[in-house]
């Protein structure tokens, strides 16, 4: 139930430090200084771990609940055929020989889970492969995979199909093997069109080969087609993002992600800029200004803007994975390195791959971790995706959670309007341009102010 407003009066009061924590610094320049750095690369993910001993028998009592709701899978493939600088994914160098035995094993795993309710009970409304590098296998495997998908899991019928992978060695013998398949989207990781910058971040391609090959795949005309850019690399300039975003305009493509580079621990970037060797990426106020161009030159020609760092052009994006992830939908995760989310938890499926092969040949699900959802979940990830999304209503998700979230957080949102964070329309809270670039370190500092009350209030 709602609380009086003298209670609410007197909680906010109590709670003032929490509130002051999310705070963000009043100044001309929001996009590079509203806060002192980014908190999460993630917002709202969270949960406590099963003990080893009791995986086997959680990760079945879950498979035995039909899913009810929105639903996407994930594959993912642990392979790369060089390992990008920047990247904080890489697992195991691909060699041709692998490909057959990866899928084959794949194709097991998912096997082991067809006849569950967690499995069967539901449509799948988005599939995503992805890794890693899905490209780099062959095109008959690739084939061989997307088919295999499509018989055993229960898609929708108008069920999102991404392949995600790079432009090196993915010719048309496996752009039509993906398309006979079903795959109706692609998600490539072009990340800048200059050549120097790419090669000097470890990418193999150059520009022209790029923009010849995404030519060649808008020309089937079959499915979406979308690439990622990065802005905030070393030695990247204005004018160098600029001609990137000119390029993409160019070859009209169906959809665009602009993704800040994050500097990762346990990169070859970071041990190379810890060294001296690589100058540092570039700082967060250049950064937002990249993503404040990136954000205005898409709105000027007319792309849709479909989440902070998400852009469609035509109908055929909907980026229907990307959402349902941020939110409490369901996933299926099969693969070494994949994560699935069931009714009450999350799991992890085993990471290494020779383990991963053992365990599918042996029969058995290669779930190394399983992670109970809290309670405070229903909170976190709803509004972790309306973040995500740009706008945010308090008010209609306090009344289905009966928390009277907006009336808590008033005076944090007050102060991110004079921040030039958001603006208020009524119940709803729209993020500038500068919200959009600060989102998830907002939807943290809000999410955690939230679990901190009702923790607080549940001990009193």
């Amino acid at each position: 139930m709602f609380m009086s407003s003298q209670n609410l009066m007197l909680l906010t009061f109590e709670h003032d430090s929490h509130i002051q924590a999310c705070f963000a610094r009043e100044n001309e320049d929001p996009l590079g200084q509203a806060f002192e750095r980014k908190m999460a690369i993630h917002a709202g993910f969270s949960g406590t771990p099963v003990p080893n001993e009791h995986i086997d028998d959680h990760l079945e009592k879950a498979l035995r609940l039909p899913r009810v709701g929105k639903s996407a899978a994930y594959i993912h493939v642990p392979f790369c055929e060089t390992h990008c600088l920047y990247c904080g994914f890489y697992t195991r160098a691909y060699g041709s020989s692998e490909s057959s035995r990866y899928v084959d094993a794949l194709l097991a795993e998912v096997d082991l889970w067809r006849e569950t309710a967690a499995f069967k009970s539901a449509p799948i409304h988005a599939l995503y492969i992805g890794g890693g590098t899905p490209t780099s296998l062959e095109a008959n495997d690739l084939r061989r995979l997307i088919i295999g998908l499509g018989r055993s899991l229960p898609l929708a019928n108008d069920c999102e199909i991404t392949l995600e992978g790079r432009i090196h060695n993915f010719g048309p013998d496996k752009m039509e093997a993906c398309l006979v398949a079903g795959v109706n989207r692609f998600s490539l990781g072009v990340q800048t069109f200059d050549t120097e910058l790419r090669q000097s971040m470890g990418r193999k391609a150059g520009s022209k080969e790029i923009q010849a090959s995404l030519r060649r795949l808008l020309d089937y005309d079959q499915a979406a087609v979308v690439i990622d850019l990065i802005y905030g690399f070393p030695g990247q300039t204005m004018d160098m993002w600029r001609t990137d975003l000119d390029i993409l305009f160019d070859l009209e493509l169906d959809g665009v992600d602009l993704y800040q580079l994050n500097l990762l621990k346990d990169t070859p970037l970071f041990r190379a800029v810890k060294a001296g060797k690589v100058s540092a990426p570039l700082d967060i106020a250049a950064q937002g200004q990249m993503y404040a161009m990136g954000s205005s030159v898409l709105a000027q020609n007319r792309w849709q803007r479909l989440s902070a760092s998400h852009w469609g052009r035509t109908t055929r994006e909907r980026n229907v994975y990307n959402h349902m992830v941020k939110g409490q939908s369901y996933c299926l995760g099969f693969g070494p390195g994949a994560g699935g989310v069931l009714d009450d938890c999350s799991y992890f499926v085993r990471r290494d791959y020779a383990g991963w092969l053992e365990e599918v040949g042996q029969g058995r699900k290669p779930v190394a971790a399983v992670m109970l959802n809290p309670k405070q979940a229903v909170l976190a990830k709803p509004l972790a995706q309306s973040f995500d999304r740009g706008r945010i209503n308090l008010s209609r998700l306090g009344q289905a959670l009966s928390l009277p979230l907006a009336d808590l957080a008033q005076p944090i949102t007050d102060q991110w309007a004079r921040a030039g964070l958001v603006h208020i329309d009524g119940e709803w809270l729209d993020l500038t341009v500068a919200g959009h670039f600060w989102q998830v370190t907002m939807a943290h500092l809000l999410i955690t102010f939230f679990n901190q009350i009702i923790e607080e209030e549940a001990l009193s």
